[in-house]
This record gives structure tokens, sequence and C-alpha cells, in this order.
């Protein structure tokens, strides 16, 4: 499933046949893309996704991965900064800033 995950060009059915592996969430999902290609793929973090206006943690769905995923290219197109850069920042920022 892996080979077929990180071997397809289409973005939809690589996070969802790494979500049918046994013990993979949605984020942990994220996480193996990102490090397999960082440049393209954002961590889904509760703590990044509060950080861009999410109080709750929201279902993790396609959709939900995909905007995110969108945003964070963009973010990262419009600076110059790193997917890896973008998600520290994030994630250091709900730490520093989100109440407990």
């Amino acid at each position: 499933m892996t080979r077929t995950a990180l071997g397809t060009r289409n973005d939809e059915l690589k996070i969802r046949v790494l979500s049918l592996l046994d013990g993979v969430s949605w984020p942990t999902a994220s996480v193996i893309l990102h490090f397999c290609d960082e440049n393209r793929y954002p961590i889904l973090d509760v703590r990044a996704l509060w950080s861009v206006g999410f109080r709750r943690p929201p279902p993790y769905t396609f959709s939900l991965w995909w905007q995110y995923t969108c945003f964070v290219r963009e973010v990262s197109d419009r600076t110059g900064l790193s997917m890896r850069a973008i998600d520290r920042a994030l994630w250091q920022y709900s730490k520093e800033r989100q109440s407990r």
C-alpha cells in the first residue's frame, strides 16, 4: 500500500491509501507524506490548525487536509519558507499563545 501511496501523483489517493494502513490516522499519514516529500505536504497537527483559526480540532477529512495543504503551499510560495519552517512556526505560535 505504501508503494501505491508514494508512487501516485494523485494527492487524494496518497493520503487516503496511507490512512487505510492499520494505526495510521490522518495526522500520521500527513507526517509520512511530509517526510517523503516535505516540499509538497505539511503536517496536519492540532496546534498548527489552532494557529490558523480552528479553536477545536475539526474532524479529519480529505477536504480539511486538502484545504490546509493548499493554504500552507500558498504561504510557502509567497514567503519562500519551506513547509517544515511553516509547520514549526505554526506549532510554536500555538504553544506560546494557546490557553490550556
